[in-house]
């Protein structure tokens, strides 16, 4: 067997599950992991796939194009071998949730992913919801993994003072902590 990463973008509606995930089964293919977002009215997923060694990459794309159109999904494919192991399997790492909001512009995101690239800290997971408080609010919420050897207050002045520069009000939460405050506020 081997394993590939597929990817699916492209606009949004209902049924492109279905025909992505009979369209595997019927070349054989075991669906492992799976991610799938809606962004505005694009529809993004990610799959990765157990497939059989005699099913060729260039055969499976062209099934799976071939039944997304037949269903009338304006979708692209994109197949390579999936990567194996995780990004910090030779680290040691802790979960943080960081949290940013103010007046939405240009090079928001950026000014976070800056500090992080500079301590070699992964983010595995954005959110941002934009007009959430009011037409020009952003609010985005970065789930990352920061390794132990990383000076926690150090991080935090940077990205608090990146935070400012950009307008945005930011906190960073170990994700345990941001998760025990989150069932807190749920009764």
């Amino acid at each position: 067997m081997q394993k590939l990463s597929i990817s699916f973008l492209g606009k949004d509606g209902p049924g492109i599950v279905a025909t992505v995930s009979l369209a595997l089964s019927s070349n054989n293919c075991n669906i492992t992991q799976v991610t799938q977002s809606i962004l505005g009215a694009e529809f993004a997923a990610i799959f990765i796939v157990e497939v059989p060694d005699d099913v060729t990459i260039d055969t499976l794309q062209a099934n799976l194009e071939a039944d997304l159109r037949k269903d009338r999904h304006d979708i692209s494919v994109l197949i390579r071998g999936a990567s194996s192991g995780t990004w910090s399997e030779n680290i040691a790492v802790q979960p943080y949730v960081v949290t940013t909001d103010g007046p939405d512009g240009p090079g928001l995101i950026g000014a976070m992913a800056r500090v992080f690239a500079r301590h070699n800290i992964n983010i595995e997971n954005l959110k941002a919801i934009l007009g959430h408080g009011g037409a020009n609010h952003a609010l985005f919420v970065l789930e990352v993994q920061v390794p132990e050897s990383v000076d926690i207050g150090r991080l935090n002045r940077e990205i608090q003072s990146a935070g400012r520069e950009v307008g945005l009000n930011v906190s960073m939460q170990h994700r345990d902590i941001f998760e025990a405050m989150h069932r807190i506020t749920d009764f």
